[in-house]
C-alpha cells in the first residue's frame, strides 16, 4: 500500500512539472502582460476627458480595443490586460481626448509604459515627437516639447515605428513576472475547485454542482466589481465627488475638521451637506489606505474593493455550513454596485454583514461570549464586538433597523433561557451596551466636543443653512424649496406620494438592480422576473416558520418582518419629510433579515425551493451586471451627459 501511494505521488509530481514546464513554454511565445500607459499632460484639461488607448491581438484597430479613463490630476492612467507575441505591438492608437477642445494648447510632458509592474518605456518632450505622429485634427506646435491644438472632434496620436520596437522587445523581467503570475492564477483555480470538491463531497449532486455555480457567481461578482471600481470615473455614480473630497482630507489629516472652516469648502453639493458631518470613519479608512497609491481611482475605491473582496470570501468559506450568507450576495447585484465606487454604504453593509455574522455562526465571538463562563480572552472579544456594534452606531440612518434587529433576535433568546441563566446573559448583554455606549461617547469628547461643545447639530443646521443653495436651505419654504425637498411641507398626502410618483416602482427596480446616477437598468422582464423570485422566496421562507411550529422561531419571524417594515418606512419617511429619493439601497438591509430568517429554517442547504431560486437570481444578476452594469461604468462605451 505505501509503496502504491510513492508511486502515485511521484507520478503526480512528475505531472505537476510537466504541466509548469509546459506552461513556461507556451508564455515563451505568447506572454500575459499587464500593461498600464500614463499620460502626464503639463496642465489639467478643463471638464471631464477622456483619454483612450487602443490596443489589441489584431493587425487593425477595431472599437473593442478601446480601453479609457478619465484625466484625473492632470494625467491619465490606462491599464489592461495584454499578450506579447513575436513582433507584435499591440498598442496601435492613442486618443488623447475624446472629443474637441477649444481651451488652447495642450502639452503632454511624460508618457510611460509599465508591463507587469516593471517600467519599460519612458519618453518626454522631443523623444515623444519622434516616436509619436498625429492624425489631422492634430496641430504640432513650433514650442519645445509635445505641445498640439486639437483642430477636430477625433484627435488621434499614432505610433511610429521607433515606439513599436520599443513596446515589443523581450524583456526577461516581464516575461517572468507573466509567467509567476499566470501560473499563481491557475494554480488559485485548481485550488478552489479541488477545495469545492472536497467541501461538496458527501453532498447530493444537485447541492454539488449549484455550489459551483454559487463559488462561478462570488468570483464573477468580485472581479466584475473590481474592473468597474478601477475603470469607472467618478461622475457616473452618485455623490461620489463628495465623497472623494471627504477621503482626499484624510490623506493629510488625522483628527476630523471643523465643518465650519473653509479647508473643506470643495466637499459641499447644492444640498448644503458635506460628508464631514456624518459619524462614518469609511472616508478616514479609505483616506488612510488610498494614499500610499497615486491612480485616483484606486485612492477612492480600493477600501471598499477589499471589503467586498473579504466578504465573498467569508461567504465562499462558509459555503455549506451557512449556506443563507449566498442570499446576501447573490440575490441583487446592487450590493455589488455600492462596493464598486466610494460611499459610505459599503462599510456599513459590512459592519451588518459581520454582525449576522456573529449572531449565526456558533463559535463567533459573540455566541462564545455569551455561552461560555468568564475567561480572560473574554475581555478581547467585549472590546472587538463593541468596536464592530459603534459602527452601526455611526452609520446611516438606513442601516439602523440592523441594531434593532441584534436587540429583539438577542432579547428573544433571553427569553428562551434557563431563568436561573438569565441574570448573567443579561449582565453580558448590559456590558456590551455600556462599552459600546462609552467608545461612542469617548469617541465625541475628543473629535467633536473641542468643535462644537453639545450642540453640534445647531452647527450643522447653521452650516447648511449657510452652504446650500436657495432650493435647499432649511429656512425657505417648502413651496419654494426644490422639487424632490419636503414633499409633506408642499402639501403632497402620504397616499399620493406611494401611488403617484412611481414610488415603488423606483425603489424595486434600485434594489433589483440599477446602476449608475440610477440610469442604467435592465429591461422591464428582468424586474417581473426578479419580483415574482422575491415573492416566491418571502412565501417559501413563511410556510417554513408556519410548519415548524416553533415559538421562538415564529417571535424571530415577527423581529425580522418589523425590521423590514421598519426600513421601508424610513424609507418612506425621508421621501416624505426630507428629499423624494425611493433608492433601494436604502433597502439593502433586509437582505439581513432575511438571511437569517433562511438560516433558522430546517436544513436550510437541503431546501430545493431556496436553492433553485437562488440559482436563478445568481444568473440574473450576473446578466444585469454584466449586460447593463458594465458597459455603462466604464466610460469604452459610455456617453458623456
Amino acid at each position: 500500500m505505501n509503496r502504491r501511494w510513492s508511486s502515485l505521488g511521484k507520478k503526480y509530481r512528475i505531472f505537476v512539472l510537466g504541466a509548469i514546464v509546459f506552461w513556461f513554454l507556451s508564455c515563451m511565445i505568447v506572454t500575459p502582460v499587464y500593461t498600464t500607459v500614463a499620460l502626464e499632460f503639463a496642465e489639467d484639461p478643463r471638464g471631464e476627458v477622456i483619454t483612450t488607448v487602443y490596443a489589441g491581438p489584431r493587425q487593425h484597430v477595431r472599437p473593442s480595443d478601446a480601453r479609457s479613463r478619465v484625466v484625473n490630476s492632470g494625467t491619465a492612467r490606462i491599464s489592461f490586460l495584454d499578450v506579447r507575441y513575436g513582433t507584435h505591438c499591440s498598442l496601435k492608437r492613442i486618443d488623447p481626448l475624446d472629443q474637441s477642445y477649444t481651451e488652447g494648447t495642450l502639452t503632454v510632458e511624460r508618457l510611460t509604459v509599465r508591463q507587469n509592474g516593471f517600467l519599460t518605456i519612458d519618453l518626454t518632450g522631443e523623444e515623444l515627437r519622434e516616436c509619436f505622429t498625429g492624425n489631422e485634427h492634430v496641430q504640432f506646435t513650433d514650442e519645445t516639447g509635445f505641445t498640439f491644438a486639437v483642430t477636430g472632434e477625433d484627435p488621434q496620436l499614432l505610433p511610429k515605428e521607433s515606439f513599436c520596437s520599443l513596446y515589443r522587445q523581450f524583456r526577461f523581467p516581464v516575461f517572468f513576472m507573466g509567467f509567476l503570475a499566470s501560473l499563481g492564477v491557475w494554480a488559485l483555480l485548481i485550488l478552489l475547485c479541488r477545495w469545492l470538491y472536497r467541501e461538496f463531497r458527501d453532498a447530493s449532486g444537485l447541492q454539488r454542482w449549484t455550489g459551483f455555480l454559487f463559488a462561478a457567481g462570488l468570483l464573477g461578482a468580485v472581479l466584475m466589481c473590481v474592473y468597474t471600481g478601477l475603470r469607472s470615473p467618478f461622475w457616473l455614480n452618485p455623490d461620489e465627488y463628495d465623497v472623494k473630497a471627504a477621503v482626499n482630507y484624510y490623506f493629510t489629516h488625522f483628527m476630523p475638521p471643523d465643518i465650519r472652516s473653509d479647508i473643506i469648502t470643495d466637499s459641499f453639493p447644492v444640498y448644503g451637506t458635506s460628508r464631514h458631518f456624518e459619524w462614518n470613519l469609511f472616508y478616514f479608512y479609505a483616506g488612510k489606505l488610498g494614499r500610499f497609491f497615486s491612480d485616483p481611482a484606486v485612492q477612492m475605491r480600493l477600501f471598499s474593493l477589499i471589503l467586498f473582496s473579504v466578504m465573498a470570501g467569508i461567504v465562499l468559506k462558509n459555503i455549506r455550513k451557512h449556506y443563507s450568507f449566498l442570499l446576501i450576495l447573490l440575490l441583487t447585484p446592487q450590493v455589488w454596485y455600492i462596493f464598486s465606487y466610494s460611499t459610505s454604504d459599503a462599510l456599513d453593509f459590512f459592519a451588518g454583514f459581520l454582525s449576522l455574522y456573529e449572531l449565526l455562526e456558533d463559535h463567533s465571538m459573540l455566541n462564545r461570549l455569551l455561552r461560555e463562563p468568564y475567561r480572560r480572552r473574554h475581555l478581547l472579544y467585549y472590546g472587538l464586538l463593541s468596536i464592530l456594534f459603534v459602527h452601526l452606531f455611526w452609520a446611516k440612518a438606513s442601516f439602523y433597523p440592523i441594531l434593532v434587529f441584534l436587540f429583539l433576535i438577542l432579547l428573544i433568546r433571553l427569553l428562551h433561557q434557563e431563568k436561573q441563566e438569565r441574570g448573567l446573559l443579561l449582565r453580558k448583554y448590559l456590558i456590551l451596551v455600556g462599552l459600546t455606549l462609552g467608545i461612542f461617547v469617548v469617541r465625541y469628547l475628543i473629535t467633536d466636543y473641542p468643535y462644537y461643545g453639545f450642540n453640534k447639530l445647531g452647527v450643522v443646521i447653521e452650516v447648511t443653512e449657510l452652504r446650500a443653495e436657495y432650493g435647499y436651505k432649511p429656512s425657505t419654504p417648502p413651496i419654494e424649496q426644490a422639487y424632490s425637498m419636503s414633499f409633506f411641507g408642499k402639501g403632497i398626502t402620504l397616499g399620493q406620494l406611494l401611488t403617484q410618483f412611481d414610488f415603488h416602482t423606483n425603489l424595486f427596480r434600485t434594489f433589483a438592480g440599477f446602476f449608475g446616477t440610477y440610469t442604467f437598468g435592465e429591461r422591464d422582464w428582468y424586474y417581473l422576473v426578479m419580483g415574482m423570485l422575491y415573492l416566491g422566496l418571502l412565501g417559501w421562507i413563511t410556510w417554513c416558520f408556519v410548519k415548524m411550529k416553533d415559538r421562538q422561531k415564529w417571535q424571530e419571524y415577527g423581529a425580522a418582518a418589523f425590521c423590514c417594515f421598519l426600513q421601508y418606512a424610513l424609507v418612506v419617511f425621508n421621501s416624505w419629510f426630507i428629499d423624494f429619493q425611493p433608492q433601494g439601497r436604502y433597502l439593502l438591509p433586509v437582505l439581513f433579515f432575511i438571511s437569517y430568517l433562511a438560516a433558522r429554517t430546517k436544513e436550510p442547504e437541503k431546501d430545493k425551493v431556496i436553492r433553485w431560486i437562488l440559482v436563478c437570481t445568481c444568473l440574473l444578476s450576473l446578466f444585469a451586471f454584466w449586460h447593463v452594469g458594465v458597459p455603462n461604468l466604464v466610460p469604452d462605451r459610455v456617453v458623456l451627459p
